[in-house]
């Protein structure tokens, strides 16, 4: 505006900025409407409100989150090279002098089929801690269904690399456990308890499997996130927080991590359909960094061919200021997203 414009010129500007403001608060509102509704509707309409002013105020004012692609054709080829590349090109933690943590997906066994993340993703992520001069390394999760992880470690070759790298396993269901505050009261729990481990990590990388789910439609970083949690005060298969709602519930968990977090998901071979377990490969070729693990799981959930403002807890969690989901506020980095990018099947409804 200059110094010499009319004051109905001036009216007609400010008029302008506050139509933008107002449709761009509608769009906030708008997308993903039915969950939003679903969600919030528990807690009361002061939450509803803040959450609403943060997701807008975080949507056209943050600071882009860059996530990077990396290719790699399969397992026997350099993993170590992709998963060092997408790291540097995404601009990942230093972890010089840190404490890692490394948590992996290994949710269970099903013949071949790809349901959890591949050892050698994690064998070079281990590698690569070291280069960067990690302190500690430890390997950590608490299975889904089964209380002890030893067969699943066997068959899937973690019990191997562990040995071979000396790198100390957590089982996350019966570490001590830590009550953490839960700052955005998204779902009705004050609290979590969370396996002490991940709390006293400097860097917690999340390391899951990219695939299809039945109740969330994409597994990446969030949803693996569900590990961290210890069945020993919350079952098997922690059901007890699935009810709390889904969507609300992984923000809860997005929004209150106790520690630093970041995300490389191994989807060199994916897995399509009936997720998290079952379903069948799909040889996608690739390996996704980051530091917003919202913004990594919509572009994991683009690769699939799917839209992310319809998956409900990456609408919920953007819509309510967590991270961002929305292409323009993401760069790609390292390959091209198209290239990559595959039709995946879509999981069956339950529920």
């Amino acid at each position: 505006m200059t110094n010499n414009q009319s004051p109905i010129s001036n009216l007609q500007s400010l008029i302008s900025r506050r139509t933008f403001l107002r449709l761009a608060l509608l769009t906030g509102i708008a997308a993903g409407a039915s969950v939003i509704y679903k969600t919030t509707e528990p807690v009361g309409f002061d939450k509803w409100f803040r959450w609403m002013v943060r997701g807008n105020i975080a949507r056209f004012f943050a600071p882009n989150a860059r996530v990077a692609l990396a290719a790699c054709a399969s397992y026997e080829a350099d993993v170590l090279g992709a998963v060092r590349a997408a790291w540097h090109d995404a601009a990942m933690p230093d972890l010089r002098g840190a404490r890692v943590v490394l948590k992996p997906n290994l949710v269970d066994v099903v013949g071949d089929l790809p349901c959890y993340t591949h050892p050698r993703v994690v064998q070079a992520m281990i590698h690569l801690a070291r280069e960067l001069g990690a302190r500690e390394i430890i390997v950590a999760e608490g299975v889904t269904f089964r209380r002890d992880p030893q067969a699943i470690l066997d068959a899937t070759g973690y019990s191997d690399l562990l040995a071979r790298e000396r790198v100390t396993f957590v089982d996350l269901n019966y570490d001590d456990l830590v009550e953490v505050p839960l700052r955005g009261g998204y779902t009705r729990l004050k609290t979590l308890f969370v396996a002490r481990t991940v709390c006293e990590a400097d860097v917690l990388v999340s390391m899951p499997k990219m695939k299809t789910h039945h109740w969330t439609q994409v597994s990446a970083s969030v949803k693996n996130l569900f590990g961290i949690v210890p069945g020993i005060k919350y079952g098997w298969p922690k059901n007890t927080l699935h009810i709390q709602g889904i969507p609300a519930f992984l923000a809860e968990l997005a929004d209150s991590l106790p520690t630093r977090a970041c995300a490389v998901v191994d989807d060199i071979v994916g897995l399509q359909g009936d997720g998290p377990i079952f379903g069948s490969a799909v040889p996608s070729g690739v390996i996704v960094a980051g530091n917003d693990l919202l913004a990594v799981d919509a572009t994991c959930a683009r690769l699939m061919g799917f839209d992310p403002a319809q998956i409900d807890y990456l609408a919920f969690a953007a819509w309510a200021g967590i991270g961002t989901i929305d292409a323009g506020k993401i760069e790609i980095v390292g390959e091209s997203l198209a290239r990559l990018r595959r039709e995946y099947e879509r999981p069956p409804q339950i529920g």
